[in-house]
């Protein structure tokens, strides 16, 4: 019995320790790291933000706002095709995501909100701005053009989260519960967004290395962390208010939904319907939640074509 308590206090210690050595050897993110990205830097409050601006000055500038766990990279097929239709487009990494900084704050759409603000004021950009918000990303987009409407012309809403929860009872567990909770996601989420990866991967995407440059953000420090503290901040509560408040506003939104979804489902539309009447819907039926690097060509036209609203013009 004294050998199974003494094994019982070694291994309990090891087990708590095994989030920390975990985070501890992941690269830190530096001005070395940081030589390999392929956009620009501006410092914000919270820290440095990594950015592409292209397409021609005159456009209609669009901004996108990436979801949980990939970064900005999962729209550079859409960010060139829309460039190529004359839009200016705007892709950044969220804080504790791509190149940017990783600040420890409770990641709420509000907080990512203020750093998308900040943005458009360091680089700048005034008046309003078509939003496009995938994923996770649609809380901040929505979050953005409530709060912010002078500042939004338009809204396009890609596998919108925000609307429903679709949250695993395991992850919704994890982010309910502080300290263990943690020290859960911590273990568990390294090898589960791996085998997620990977099941998910399609031949089908217009960005070939998104896989690879997905799955290197497990190995950046402060990326984990940052997943759950968006869980908790960003997922964890329906944003009706403000979807019924941006109907009331008239602000013309543009949902793109993948058929074959299984993070985001298509039956959401009626939920969204029921608070946004006026929100123009698409299904693209062979479409599953990576819609935006696997679909971008049709994506791109959705969003430029004259078809279906006036106000997509």
């Amino acid at each position: 019995m004294s050998y199974l308590l003494g094994a019982i206090g070694v291994a309990l210690p090891l087990l708590a320790a095994l989030p920390g050595i975990g985070e501890f050897r992941r690269r830190k993110l530096d001005d070395t790291r940081r030589l390999e990205a392929p956009g620009q830097f501006v410092r914000l409050s919270q820290g440095q933000t990594h950015y592409t601006l292209l397409g021609p000055e005159e456009g209609e500038l669009v901004v996108c706002i990436h979801g949980l766990t990939a970064p900005s990279v999962v729209f550079k097929a859409l960010a060139g095709h829309l460039g190529a239709r004359g839009k200016r487009v705007l892709i950044y990494d969220l804080y504790g995501r791509g190149y940017s900084d990783r600040p420890n704050a409770l990641q709420t759409p509000g907080f990512f909100a203020r750093q998308l603000d900040e943005l458009l004021g360091a680089l700048k950009l005034q008046g309003p701005v078509a939003l496009l918000g995938y994923s996770m990303g649609a809380t901040v987009a929505v979050h953005f053009a409530a709060e912010m409407p002078d500042r939004v012309s338009r809204l396009v809403l890609l596998a919108p989260a925000g609307i429903e929860s679709e949250l695993s009872p395991i992850v919704d567990w994890t982010a309910q519960h502080r300290g263990v909770g943690d020290w859960l996601f911590h273990v568990v989420f390294p090898k589960a967004h791996r085998q997620n990866v990977f099941e998910s991967s399609d031949s089908r995407s217009e960005v070939p290395e998104i896989d690879r440059l997905h799955l290197a953000e497990l190995e950046r420090r402060g990326y984990v962390r940052s997943v759950l503290s968006s869980l908790r901040g960003c997922l964890q509560a329906p944003q009706e208010a403000e979807h019924r408040r941006i109907a009331r506003m008239g602000l013309p939104v543009l949902a793109i939904w993948g058929g074959q979804d299984q993070m985001v489902r298509a039956g959401t539309m009626e939920q969204l319907s029921s608070w946004n009447p006026d929100a123009e819907q698409r299904l693209i039926e062979d479409a599953w939640h990576g819609i935006p690097h696997t679909h971008a060509t049709e994506v791109a036209r959705m969003i430029c074509s004259d078809e279906g609203s006036r106000s997509f013009a």
